[in-house]
């Protein structure tokens, strides 16, 4: 029977910065967007979304399919996928019953907001627009991760048995379909708004089994990434280097540097690195990055056991709750700096939204840590006791 792996509590760490990080780029225009860690490299915080997703996907279905088969993983993905598709709908209909406030309430054009906007469809025309969201067809703002994510989900069993079956020929197989949404970059799902989705399945499934690939060679106990000063070196050196790169090709960068040395500067910012289709400098960033925080953060760090560590450790843990609500919140946020300028109403805005959303974590750890005792003395002890909650 195989053993479940302890939870690393660097993912839920890692995953609940990016979960706020996202609330923060979604609030439109807001001024602190401008200094997230994405202004500063051609990844950000949605491929640590999905990243994690699917390496949290092999620990808490892995064992699943190694102990009950195939069949049974599947449902338990597709249940999972159906908590997901209820969720979705959710919170499209309280988002747009904010923009219908602020719209016939708050007397906001609507079309001063591409956030707002993307729920004009719903206003026009709701139940052909209900219809294709139900289908996923029908995305607003923001909500095309969620559809991703569901994707995913539902695929992540076939790739589970590849890899068991055909090990890292799964991974190449994934790696062909990445380098197939590069040369096709139009192969994307519809969307009633914008014409299609944010993001390929293509592209994307690819940095989502690269998390699911390193948690099963994790768990195997065959491979460990090297202690490596060589490595780390390495790593920072892709990150740093990208981050001068796009820096010297903003505005900002010209304004800092003497008009005598601008014909030294790149004339265009990072090649390659679309987000829609998760371009090859795009990943590369990413990994160097995952690889460098893998290396600087150790797993038994003792501050991860601080009080603010925990809070956003229990921010990831709980992250489908907290990024719905963070969906409404930033189009609220939205909103709110449509209606109001200034430095008050963003400050306002962005501590108002992150202290909500860690509130809504502590509340959901404090009940997930309550009802651990009673699942413990229901359930005999065993080698594949969850250390590892059911849904990542």
């Amino acid at each position: 029977m195989q053993q479940r792996q302890a939870r690393d509590v660097r993912l839920d760490l890692f995953k609940g910065v990016a979960l706020l990080i996202i609330f923060i780029n979604h609030v439109g225009g807001n001024p602190l967007a401008k200094v997230t860690p994405g202004r500063f490299g051609p990844s950000d915080s949605a491929e640590i979304f999905v990243f994690i997703s699917g390496y949290a996907i092999a620990l808490a279905y892995g064992p699943v399919l190694a102990e009950r088969g195939f069949a049974a993983c599947q449902r338990k993905a597709l249940g999972r996928c159906r908590q997901l598709w209820a969720a979705n709908i959710a919170t499209m209909l309280v988002s747009a019953l904010v923009v219908a406030l602020a719209v016939h309430v708050g007397d906001l054009p609507m079309e001063a907001s591409n956030r707002l906007q993307s729920f004009a469809p719903l206003f026009d025309s709701p139940v052909v627009a209900m219809a294709w969201h139900l289908v996923l067809m029908y995305l607003p703002f923001a909500l095309d991760i969620l559809a991703l994510y569901i994707l995913l989900v539902a695929a992540a069993p076939l790739f589970l048995w590849s890899y068991a079956r055909f090990g890292m020929a799964a991974v190449a197989g994934s790696v062909a379909l990445y380098l197939l949404a590069q040369a096709a970059p139009g192969l994307m799902p519809p969307n009633l708004w914008e014409g299609s989705w944010n993001f390929s399945p293509l592209a994307w499934q690819c940095v989502f089994f690269l998390g699911t690939s390193l948690a099963l060679v994790v768990r195997s106990g065959k491979v460990t990434l090297p202690r490596s000063p060589w490595l780390l070196a390495a790593a920072l050196a892709v990150v740093v280097g990208m981050a001068l790169w796009k820096g010297a090709a903003s505005d900002i960068g010209r304004a800092l540097v003497p008009a005598g040395l601008h014909g030294w500067l790149p004339e265009q910012t990072i090649p390659w690195a679309d987000k829609d289709t998760l371009g090859p400098m795009r990943l590369l960033h990413f990994l160097a990055l995952a690889c460098a925080a893998a290396l600087l953060v150790p797993r038994d760090a003792g501050w991860l056991r601080s009080a603010p560590a925990r809070l956003l450790t229990a921010c990831g843990r709980h992250s489908l709750p907290v990024f719905c609500v963070g969906v409404v919140l930033s189009i609220t946020g939205t909103a709110l700096l449509m209606a109001g300028k200034g430095a008050a109403m963003v400050l306002a805005v962005n501590l108002g939204g992150i202290a909500l959303l860690l509130a809504l974590a502590a509340v959901l750890e404090r009940r997930r840590t309550r009802r651990l005792p009673a699942k413990a003395a229901a359930v005999p002890a065993s080698p594949s006791a969850a250390a590892v909650p059911e849904t990542p």
